[in-house]
C-alpha cells in the first residue's frame, strides 16, 4: 500500500515530558504497561484509556509515541474532554522516531478467482464502497462513456421529473436501478441513482429515485438544464477498460479489470496485489460537549491517516448545493443542505494541533474543523488523493436552515476563530466530487490560510465564506496570504483560484500567486477566473496578487460596498517565490514527485554545476542549464518503472531572468528511453511563464509511461529549475496511433452529417470562416494536409489557403470559433487525434481540449464547425479519406 511522508519527524520526547506511552501495532499487546518500545500497547484504545487515567493531573506534557506499521481501527476513535491535555500542557500523539504510523479503515479483499473474460472477482460479504485501491492506487468505478467522454442532456422535464437522453445512451442493464447517473452542472456535481425510463422518438426519459427527484427538479441552483454533460457508473456491463472495478450488492461480489503488472490471485511475492476497500467515513472525531467545555490541549504529528468512505452516494445519491455541501432538501426558493463527512472531524475544541501529517485516501473531506473550533494549527501537512474537499473549516449551513440565512450566533464561542491553516501541501483533491475545493472555509474569523500550495483541484482552489449574504455575519479578521495555487477548475466551472462569499469585514486577500486556471474540456461556459469574489463579498482588500494564464482574469460579481482592488498583476517575481510553502516546508512537495531523486539524463549541460540532477533534487535553487551550442536541448528523468501520470510542474529559474528558457517547452512521455516514439503530455508554448514562476498542468491519466522528456522545441537555450509529476489514477484506455501521410491531402468527413470540413469561399485570410460542406471533386479548400509536428500532435493544414486549422484566440469555451490562420506553432493551432465509438476520429485541440464539432449536429452546407466538450456523439467524429 503507497503511503505518503511528509518528511518532517516528530521529536520522540519534550525536554518536560513526564510521562510516555508506546503503541506498536505489530509487536504490540494491549496486556503490555505501553511505557516503554517493549512494552507497547497494541492498538490506539489501549494508548488512550492509559491516557486518560493520568491527564486530569498533567503536571508536564504526555507523549503517545507511534510506532511504524498499519493500525486498522474497527471503529471511529472519539477523543471528548476526558482525552484533553490538562493544566496548560499539551497530549502529543507522534511518530516514533520518525517512522511511519498508518491509521486507517481499509479492509483487503481476498479470495479472488479469474473469470473467463480475464476480469477477477472476489466476495465482499455486506461490504459496500465507492473507492477501491490495488497496490495503494485508486482504481475508478466502471462508467459509460469512458474517461475523457461525456453525453449531455437533451431535455429536462420539470413537471414529469424526467431527464431526457439520447435513447442510444441507455439499456436495461443488469442491476439497473445500482446504476448512477452522474451530472456535472456548472459548480457542483449531482449522483443520481436511476430508477427507470421509457423510449419515445430517440429519446429516452429517465426517471430517478424519489430521494433526489424531489430535490432535483425544484431546486434553484445549480440550475438542471439541456446541455450539461453527464456520464453513467456502476454496471457491470460498462466494466472494459483496466483499472475499472464493478460491486454488485445483490451476490455480493466485486469485479475488478486489472491493469498491467496486477493480478489479485497473487498475495506474496514481488508480484503480489494488493486490493483494499474503505470501512469507515470517519477515523478521529474531536466532540466537545460546548463552548466552555471543549476537547484541547492535543497535537498529532508524523502520522498517516489513511482509507475513508461515504456510502451515501451509492445508495441515496448526493446533490452538491455547493463546495460539497449537498441537498437535504430544496423547494423553488430555498435550499437546506448537509455537511459531508470527514476523515478528521472536530466540534467544539481548542489548541488542536495536526502537523506533519499525511491525509490520503479519503472518501469525503479529508479533515474537518466544524464549528467551534478555536485557537488550532493544521500546518506543514500532506493532503491528497481525497473524494470531495480536502481541509474544510468553519460552519457553513445547519440542515434546518436556508443555506443563504446568514450566520452570527450570539455566543462568538461558536464561530470557528483563530484557526491558521499554513504550508500544506493540498493537492488531488475532489477526485469523486468535482465540486469541492482544496481548501473550503465556511463561516470563520480571525483565520488564517497562509502559505500553502493548493492545485489539481476539479473546482475551486482556496474557497472562503458562505450564505450569499450582504449582512454582518460571523465572517471577520481573515487572511488569504501567500499561497501558490495551480491547476484548478480543471473539471467544473463558476469559481476560480480563490474564490469569496458574502459580507467578510476587515479581511485580505494578498500576495497569493494564482496560475493555470483554466476550465477543464467538459466544463460548461460560466466562469473560470484568478480571483472570483461573489455575491455580497464587501469590506475587504484584495492586493498584490499575481495572476497569470487564466480564463479571466479577475471577476467580481454583486459585490457589497467597500472592496479595495488594487496592485494585482500577471508577474512579479518577488510574490512568486514568496508564495506556497515556506523553505522549511519544502520537501513535502518531495514526497508526492515521481521523479525526486530518480536517475536524470539530458542531452547536454553548461557545466558541471548545472548537472541534470539538479532538476529534480528538490531544490529550486539548483537546475540543469544545457550548453550553449544545444540547440534542441532536452532533459529526461527515469521514473524506474511505468506509472499513470497525473500532474507536471515545470518551475523556472529563481534567480536570473532568462525569458528565452521559459517558453516554448514540451513534457513528452514513452515507455522507450531513446523517445523514438512519444506523446505530448504537456506543452508551453510561445506565452512566456512568469519570471521565477511555475506550469502546473494536468497530465491524462489513461496511459502509463516510464520516461518523461522535457524538451525545448525554438533551438533557444533551456534552464530548468525543478520538475515534479504525480501519481495519476483510474482506468487505462487502448490507445491506437493516426497513420497518415505527410505528403497526401485528406478530405475529413462528419460521421454525423457526411459533409467535409472546408473553407467557407475558397477564403485565403487569415480568420476564413471553417464550415462543413457537401464534397466537390477537386475543391482545394475542402482538402487538407496532416503533418505531424512532434509525438501524437498534428497540425492541419488547408490545401488552397495553406493556412492552419485553429481555435480563434486560444478559446476555451464551447462553441469557440474554428477558423485558419497562419501557422505560428502555438497550442491552439496543434491537434491530437483518437479513435471514436462512433467510427473515424475524435480531433482535439491541445489548447483546450475541445473537440472539432459541427454546431448543433448540423446537416446542412455552411453549419457551422467549432470545438465543444467531448460528448461521444457522431457530429464530433471524423473520417479522413485520402485524395486521389
Amino acid at each position: 500500500m503507497a503511503i505518503l511522508s511528509t518528511g518532517l519527524l516528530a521529536p520522540a520526547s519534550y525536554a518536560d515530558t513526564a510521562t510516555n506511552y508506546y503503541v506498536d501495532p505489530v509487536n504490540g499487546s494491549d496486556a503490555n504497561a505501553g511505557t516503554s518500545v517493549t512494552t507497547a500497547f497494541k492498538t490506539i484504545g489501549a494508548a488512550q484509556s492509559a491516557v486518560r487515567s493520568v491527564n486530569a493531573s498533567m503536571a508536564a506534557d504526555i507523549d503517545v509515541n507511534l510506532l511504524g506499521g498499519t493500525y486498522t481501527v474497527p471503529s471511529t476513535v472519539t477523543f471528548t474532554p476526558a482525552d484533553s491535555g490538562a493544566n496548560g500542557h499539551v497530549i502529543h500523539w507522534q511518530a516514533y522516531q520518525g517512522q511511519t504510523p498508518v491509521i486507517t479503515s481499509a479492509q483487503t479483499i481476498t479470495g479472488w478467482t479469474q473469470n473467463t473474460d480475464g476480469t477477477y472477482s472476489a466476495p465482499i460479504g455486506s461490504l459496500n464502497f465507492h473507492q477501491l485501491y490495488v497496490n495503494g492506487v485508486r482504481a475508478s468505478v466502471a462508467r459509460y462513456p469512458e474517461a475523457g467522454q461525456n453525453f449531455v442532456l437533451r431535455s429536462v422535464d420539470n413537471t414529469n421529473k424526467l431527464l431526457g437522453v439520447a435513447a442510444s445512451q441507455v439499456k436495461q442493464w443488469a442491476n439497473f436501478t445500482n446504476v448512477e447517473m452522474v451530472l456535472q452542472q456548472y459548480w457542483g456535481e449531482s449522483y443520481l441513482p436511476l430508477k427507470s425510463y421509457t423510449v419515445s422518438g430517440g429519446t429516452a426519459n429517465l426517471s430517478i429515485n424519489d430521494a433526489m427527484a424531489g430535490i432535483l427538479f425544484q431546486r434553484p441552483n445549480p440550475v438542471t438544464e439541456a446541455g450539461e454533460p453527464f456520464y453513467f457508473e456502476n454496471a457491470k456491463e460498462f466494466l472494459t477498460e483496466p483499472g475499472e472495478y464493478y460491486v454488485d450488492t445483490s451476490t455480493q461480489t466485486l469485479t475488478y479489470k486489472a491493469r498491467a503488472g496486477e493480478d489479485p490471485t497473487v498475495t506474496s511475492g514481488a508480484a503480489a496485489t494488493t486490493v483494499t476497500a474503505p470501512t469507515l467515513q470517519t477515523l478521529f472525531d474531536f466532540e466537545g460537549t460546548g463552548v466552555s467545555t471543549p476537547v484541547q490541549g492535543l497535537a498529532f504529528s508524523g502520522i498517516t491517516f489513511a482509507d475513508t468512505t461515504w456510502t451515501l452516494p451509492l445508495t441515496t445519491g448526493e446533490m452538491n448545493a455547493q463546495g460539497g455541501q449537498y441537498n437535504k432538501s430544496a423547494d423553488a426558493t430555498y435550499q437546506y443542505v448537509y455537511r459531508p463527512p470527514a476523515g478528521i472531524h472536530a466540534n467544539y475544541a481548542s489548541n488542536l494541533t495536526f502537523s506533519g501529517d499525511t491525509f490520503t485516501r479519503m472518501g469525503s473531506a479529508a479533515i474537518d474543523f466544524d464549528h467551534g473550533v478555536s485557537s488550532s494549527l493544521i500546518i506543514g501537512n500532506i493532503v491528497s488523493d481525497i473524494a470531495g474537499n480536502g481541509i474544510m473549516i468553519g460552519k457553513f449551513s445547519d440542515p434546518d436552515v436556508p443555506n443563504d440565512t446568514p450566520y452570527n450566533p450570539s455566543d462568538p464561542g461558536e464561530i470557528v476563530n483563530n484557526v491558521t491553516v499554513q504550508d500544506n501541501l493540498v493537492t488531488n483533491t475532489g477526485e469523486d466530487y468535482p465540486g469541492t475545493a482544496g481548501i473550503n472555509a465556511g463561516y470563520v474569523s480571525y483565520t488564517n490560510i497562509v502559505h500553502n500550495d493548493v492545485s489539481n483541484s476539479p473546482w475551486v482552489g482556496i474557497s472562503l465564506g458562505w450564505g450569499w449574504t450582504y449582512d454582518a455575519n460571523a465572517l471577520q479578521n481573515n487572511q488569504i496570504t501567500d499561497n501558490a495555487v495551480s491547476n484548478v477548475m480543471n473539471a467544473l466551472s463558476d469559481g476560480g483560484g480563490i474564490y469569496h462569499l458574502s459580507n467578510d469585514r476587515s479581511t485580505t486577500i494578498s500576495g497569493n500567486y494564482v496560475h493555470e486556471v483554466t476550465r477543464g474540456a467538459g466544463s460548461l461556459n460560466s466562469a473560470a477566473t484568478g480571483i472570483y469574489l461573489d455575491q455580497g463579498s464587501a469590506n475587504m482588500t484584495v492586493t498584490g496578487n499575481v495572476i497569470s494564464n487564466v480564463d479571466t482574469f479577475m471577476v467580481l460579481h454583486n459585490n457589497g460596498p467597500s472592496v479595495t482592488n488594487t496592485n494585482n498583476t500577471t508577474s512579479g517575481s518577488t510574490v512568486i517565490t514568496a508564495a506556497g510553502l515556506e523553505p522549511s516546508y519544502a520537501s513535502l512537495k518531495q514526497a508526492v514527485n515521481l521523479a525526486y531523486g530518480k536517475t536524470a539524463t539530458a542531452s547536454s549541460q553548461y557545466s558541471g554545476a548545472f548537472a541534470a540532477g539538479n532538476a529534480n533534487d528538490g531544490a529550486s535553487s539548483t537546475g540543469w542549464l544545457s550548453a550553449g551550442a544545444d540547440t534542441a536541448a532536452w532533459w529526461q528523468v527515469d521514473l524506474g518503472a511505468a506509472h499513470q501520470l497525473g500532474q507536471f510542474t515545470i518551475t523556472t529559474r529563481q534567480d536570473l531572468d532568462q525569458a528565452m528558457t521559459r517558453n516554448n517547452i514540451e513534457v513528452r512521455a514513452s515507455n522507450d528511453p531513446t523517445f523514438a516514439t512519444y506523446n505530448v503530455v504537456g506543452r508551453v508554448d510561445s506565452r512566456t511563464i512568469p519570471d521565477a514562476g511555475s506550469y502546473t498542468r494536468s497530465i491524462d491519466p489513461t496511459q502509463a509511461y516510464r520516461y518523461i522528456r522535457v524538451a525545448k522545441t525554438d533551438g533557444q537555450s533551456f534552464y530548468l529549475a525543478e520538475f515534479a509529476v504525480q501519481q495519476g489514477i483510474g482506468e487505462t484506455l487502448t490507445q491506437t496511433p493516426l497513420t497518415v501521410s505527410p505528403s497526401s491531402y485528406y478530405t475529413l468527413t462528419n460521421v454525423n452529417s457526411g459533409k467535409v470540413l472546408d473553407v467557407n469561399g475558397a477564403s485565403t485570410a487569415n480568420g476564413g470562416t471553417v464550415d462543413q460542406w457537401t464534397n466537390v471533386t477537386g475543391a482545394t479548400n475542402e482538402q487538407w494536409s496532416i503533418q505531424n509536428v512532434s509525438g501524437d500532435l498534428y497540425k492541419i493544414l488547408n490545401r488552397n489557403s495553406g493556412k492552419a486549422l485553429e481555435v480563434n484566440n486560444r478559446s476555451h469555451l464551447n462553441g469557440g470559433t474554428v477558423d485558419q490562420w497562419t501557422y505560428t506553432g502555438d497550442n491552439h493551432q496543434l491537434w491530437k487525434f483518437t479513435p471514436d465509438v462512433n467510427s473515424g476520429w475524435v480531433i482535439t485541440n491541445l489548447e483546450s481540449g475541445r473537440v472539432l464539432d459541427v454546431y448543433g449536429a448540423s446537416l446542412s452546407n455552411g453549419g457551422k464547425v467549432d470545438q465543444w466538450s467531448p460528448l461521444s456523439a457522431s457530429n464530433e467524429a471524423w473520417t479522413l479519406t485520402p485524395v486521389p
